[in-house]
């Protein structure tokens, strides 16, 4: 875990437990707001996190079988990441062609965690040997039901050989790491040189979060622990042995429904937002799918 472990504090059902800042190893912290978690800043550094947060055993409980069929969020639109695999897919095409622009070579390929291995699926047709890590037992079990190779448990217990992936992925998960530094330097373990990273975070730098501030989307999933900027993403490549080589904002493909309820997170016009949520639980809104940038997802690639 990121630092020491200082007191746990049960609340709605989780615990929760006080940890330091992931760079500086300090708790020299400035108290921001609650959005709902209590978030702060590093006064040295600028990364901002949760703190107290999610301990491993209420991030184990809320990564359940429902977090993946029947997970609901305040915007008020019902999500199923497994029956969402062709819109998923279409995303994780884009996604392996911005990966092949900087891999030297389509070899190995890890992808941390992996969900419910859908982008182990499209690596696999572009003719990559990929394989997954995954903390979830429900999403573990589902992928290997595909005939797919992913390892159950952390990076930190992942058996992977040093310096034997070509390229590593990290689609929307560094944000949900109990610690980004430890799992950043393990992937550079991993790494052949020459190797790449792809990942992707909310961004801390982006127009949405300067227009919303403590009601930023990014702060709407409880298990969201850290919250990127490019500065404090430069800094935990570098103290990980890591180049950053680009950095970009890459939309996704996401159905109507989806667009609809994060334009109504930005909303407070109670009529209209009844209006919104309305169409966005139709089945139409549900199967009309577009690609959608919001300029407000940075990916980054690093390099060993």
């Amino acid at each position: 875990m990121c630092g020491d472990k200082q007191n746990q504090k049960t609340e709605n059902g989780y615990t929760r437990e006080e940890v330091v800042c992931n760079i500086c190893n300090t708790n020299d912290e400035e108290f921001l707001f609650y959005a709902p978690e209590r978030i702060v800043r590093c006064r040295r550094c600028g990364l901002m996190y949760s703190n107290p947060r999610l301990n491993s055993n209420s991030l184990e409980k809320i990564y359940s079988e429902e977090y993946f069929l029947t997970k609901g969020d305040i915007l008020g639109v019902e999500e199923n990441y497994i029956e969402d695999e062709r819109i998923i897919t279409l995303s994780m095409r884009a996604r392996m062609k911005k990966v092949e622009l900087f891999a030297n070579n389509k070899g190995h390929l890890l992808d941390v965690g992996c969900a419910a291995g859908f982008s182990l699926l499209v690596a696999q047709e572009r003719g990559w040997k990929a394989e997954g890590v995954e903390c979830s037992e429900y999403c573990v079990n589902y992928v290997r039901s595909r005939g797919l190779k992913v390892h159950q448990g952390t990076l930190e217990d992942y058996p992977g050989r040093k310096e034997s992936m070509d390229a590593i992925t990290m689609w929307d998960y560094l944000e949900h790491s109990p610690n980004p530094l430890r799992d950043l330097r393990i992937c550079a373990s991993l790494l052949k040189k020459g190797g790449v990273i792809l990942f992707s975070v909310p961004n801390v730098d982006s127009w949405s979060f300067r227009l919303r501030k403590k009601k930023w989307i990014g702060f709407k999933n409880i298990e969201h622990l850290y919250f990127f900027s490019r500065k404090t993403l430069a800094t935990l490549a570098h103290m990980a042995g890591l180049n950053m080589e680009a950095h970009f904002y890459h939309g996704k493909y996401v159905p109507l429904s989806f667009f609809l309820s994060h334009i109504k997170y930005y909303l407070q016009f109670k009529p209209l937002l009844n209006l919104i949520e309305k169409i966005s639980n139709s089945k139409k809104a549900k199967l009309t799918t577009f690609y959608c940038n919001p300029y407000d997802i940075l990916n980054v690639v690093l390099r060993k």
